[in-house]
């Protein structure tokens, strides 16, 4: 049935299988423009399950986008989350808001998130990004549907590389046994996932076999057939006592002559942006829908820019002022360089790897955490790197076998992943056994920007830190990841190292000292051209207290943010700053913290992390080893119990107030309520 009105059952918008067809057309050259705009994005897999798109929600499902919450309506979760932008032409096509808004993609409060959020965008069934979960969800809706004896269905979107994950085949199970014939997954079968065909990363075939063994109706089309989409769509209608899977045969990157069956395209927008032989103007080109006329698509990018222009205008109000500007590189002094910490994972693990010891196993996004520079230009390597694909928990404990085995393995995903999914097996099976596992906990924090919520790390400090045997690094820059992957290889039980994705200031050189467990201390001298030439650094135990004012307490990339909020304090206000690079989180060194609260008397955490989880180590370390004869002022800065957002990663350390500026406030309140008293 199509949209209808939910009050009186009234058609209200039909489509013909021609139109659907323009439709579908459209609806790509509309993603492709967002995509643009938002100069990020999943391109091939949104292009490949376009045409499935614009018949569900153009043509198959009962829905009202006039009442989103229709207790009636068919339900559809996209499990496959990074392809939302899929999704929002389609609500858009449907009528939830103007189609026009989807090119305030991944752009901040526009909704419109690099994976889908319920709570910000009518129509959205479910928040979700994380691979392997939509499946479950749906179930427990179908389920309810019998509960009730309600009519409605539930279709769910999963992706080929998604079934790596064995969260989808327990769904898969339980759907059989409950006879949901309410359900229907319908599985956009391109072959392709980030590290290459699905084939290679990790077989699938003969999928329908698999699934047909599991107890589902099993169904193969051509997923660009619009005939063949809903004659499928139709027939599992008629299908009793158990659930379909529509196994839809799609090409990755369809339409766009450039992005078609190329694995790259799984994650990047038109490289040559608004011109060039991979850019927008090629894709509308073989898109081929008159509608976007230059003056057209001129109008939608202005959508973008006048919104962006908006948010920034938002942002700067938000900042803190102070008597000069002290943000980075904006003045010709305290010049820093930039570099993605995750290169110094790169560097250590290309080094680390000459140990025939050691093997690397990958998710599915092994170049991006820089995995994949285990073996990239050693050949004869390969044979020690295990990819797994999308599926953390089987990883780990594949690695543990390893480990067993008196291998170092290393694994790594995004934070979320590799110590969110598998925290059981990390402590059931890798630290109760102090197996002597690596785990690179990449993309940490809000560093994955428009990605969203479900990509950002924000949790895994507390997870991991109170998991006996188990040691944590938090390095501030690429140098100091490359020594903190380098340090935990060497020592002999679990160890995890959290970095982040993308370019954040280098302060610490090959020179700079670095003992795994001990802090840095870091004391700001004077304005200098380098900003890395500013400070001086020492190891812990070799500094003698300078009877600084305060002391600020960080880790990983809130350090250079300590860094800069000494400077500030030093110039604006007259106030010495003793900051304590805490890279080694765990073991933690106790005995510069408690001295450090003993003697300054003011204590700031910083972290880019859920508030506490990395403050209240401390502020423990602090209760157990102070001597309480000076009273202690302690505030903590950090992401205030909240998920995070979609929207560039500088933006976002302005809005959760984790910068330098609000570091400094914070600080200098403190101080000047000491004085007081």
């Amino acid at each position: 049935m199509p949209i209808i009105d939910s009050k009186t059952g009234k058609v209200k918008k039909d489509y013909t299988i021609e139109e659907l067809v323009k439709k579908a057309r459209e609806m790509r050259a509309y993603s492709m423009i967002a995509l643009t705009a938002a100069s990020s994005g999943h391109t091939g897999g949104i292009l490949s399950i376009m045409d499935i798109t614009a018949a569900l929600y153009l043509k198959k499902i009962r829905h009202d986008p006039k009442n989103p919450e229709w207790e009636d309506r068919d339900r559809v979760f996209w499990s496959t989350g990074h392809k939302a932008p899929a999704l929002y032409v389609a609500l858009g096509e449907a009528g939830y808001f103007p189609v026009e808004e989807v090119v305030k993609l991944r752009k901040l409060w526009s909704g419109f998130e690099g994976h889908p959020n319920r709570l910000r965008l009518p129509g959205v069934e479910l928040s979700a990004g994380s691979l392997g979960q939509g499946l479950g969800v749906a179930v427990g809706c179908a389920l309810n549907a019998k509960l009730e004896e309600k009519n409605y269905r539930v279709y769910c979107i999963n992706g080929d590389g998604e079934l790596d994950e064995g969260s989808i085949w327990e769904s898969i199970m339980c759907a059989a046994h409950y006879k949901l014939d309410n359900l229907i997954s319908i599985v956009d079968r391109n072959g392709l996932q980030i590290d290459g065909p699905t084939e290679k990363i990790m077989r699938l075939e003969f999928i329908i076999d698999k699934w047909r063994a599991f107890g589902w109706n099993t169904i193969e089309i051509d997923g660009h057939n619009m005939k063949e989409i809903l004659a499928a769509l139709d027939n599992a209608e008629k299908v009793k006592g158990k659930p379909t899977v529509i196994i839809a045969k799609t090409t990755k990157g369809k339409g766009v002559s450039y992005a078609e069956n190329v694995v790259g395209y799984h994650g990047i927008a038109p490289k040559d942006g608004r011109s060039g032989k991979e850019s927008l103007d090629k894709a509308l080109e073989d898109i081929k829908d008159p509608k976007f006329t230059r003056g057209k698509v001129d109008k939608l990018l202005k959508i973008a820019d006048d919104y962006q222009r908006e948010v920034d205008k938002k942002i700067e109000i938000l900042m803190l002022k102070f008597s000069k500007n002290y943000w980075w590189n904006s003045t010709d002094k305290m010049k820093v360089k930039m570099d993605a910490t995750r290169n110094g994972f790169g560097r250590a693990i290309e080094k680390l790897g000459d140990d025939k010891k050691v093997v690397a196993l990958g998710a599915d996004i092994t170049s991006s955490i820089r995995m994949s520079k285990f073996y990239l230009n050693h050949p004869e390597r390969k044979n020690r790197f295990f990819s797994m694909g999308i599926a953390e928990a089987n990883m780990t404990l594949v690695a543990s076998g390893l480990a067993k085995e008196k291998k170092i393995p290393f694994i790594g995903s995004y934070g979320v992943f590799i110590t969110g999914r598998n925290w059981d097996q990390l402590r059931t099976t890798v630290c109760y056994n102090n197996f002597n596992v690596k785990v690179a906990d990449a993309h940490g924090g809000i560093s994955v920007g428009q990605d969203g919520a479900t990509h950002q790390a924000l949790e895994e400090i507390t997870n991991i830190c109170y998991l006996p045997n188990i040691h944590m690094a938090v390095p501030c820059d690429s140098v100091e990841t490359e020594k903190a992957t380098q340090a935990i290889a060497s020592i002999n039980g679990p160890c995890v190292v959290r970095y982040a994705r993308e370019a954040t200031p280098v302060i610490t050189s090959d020179d700079t000292p670095y003992k795994f467990g001990l802090a840095n201390v870091i004391r700001y001298r004077s304005e200098r051209e380098d900003f890395m030439e500013a400070f001086e650094i020492k190891l812990s135990t070799g500094y003698t207290s300078e009877d600084e004012d305060l002391s600020i307490i960080a880790c990983g990339p809130m350090v250079t943010e300590a860094m800069r909020a000494a400077y500030i304090l030093k110039e604006e206000y007259g106030v010495e700053t003793r900051i304590l690079n805490v890279h080694t989180v765990k073991p933690i060194d106790r005995e510069a913290i408690v001295k450090a609260a003993e003697e300054t008397g003011i204590i700031i955490t910083a972290e880019e992390h859920q508030v506490g989880g990395f403050g209240n180590i401390v502020a423990g370390v602090i209760a157990k080893g102070k001597r309480y004869n000076a009273p202690l002022l302690m505030d903590m800065v950090g992401i205030e119990d909240r998920f995070g957002e979609s929207g560039a990663p500088w933006d976002l350390m302005k809005v959760f107030g984790l910068t330098a500026e609000h570091i400094a406030k914070r600080a200098k309140e403190l101080y000047d309520k000491k004085r007081e008293t």
